[in-house]
């Protein structure tokens, strides 16, 4: 299983990248970056799915997951970042909930 490291390459209001990082061997490789969109107009809709907070937070969280596996062709475990990920995109969403 490979080890990922996500890092926040750009940061805007309506959506983040993050540089996939594959630490599982020396040296560490890029392998791509993932585009995460929380648009007011993609938060809605999960709001109109019944989604909280914290249901949209576990989409987001599953999104990443998928991406990744995604452009990895395989699973992968977090060696750093998925947390600070989910951060950033959980101060964009909050607002949308209050």
């Amino acid at each position: 299983m490979r080890k990922i490291k996500l890092e926040p390459a750009l940061e805007f209001g309506s959506r983040a990248n993050f540089a996939i990082i594959d630490v599982t061997e020396a040296p560490a490789k890029k392998r791509g970056t993932i585009t995460i969109d929380y648009a007011p107009v993609d938060v809605r809709q999960l709001i109109e799915q019944g989604l909280d907070f914290d249901g949209a937070m576990d989409y987001y969280k599953s999104r990443i997951y998928g991406l990744v596996r995604h452009y990895i062709s395989g699973d992968w475990e977090d060696a750093g970042g998925y947390d600070e990920a989910l951060d950033i995109i959980g101060k964009h969403v909050r607002p949308h909930y209050e």
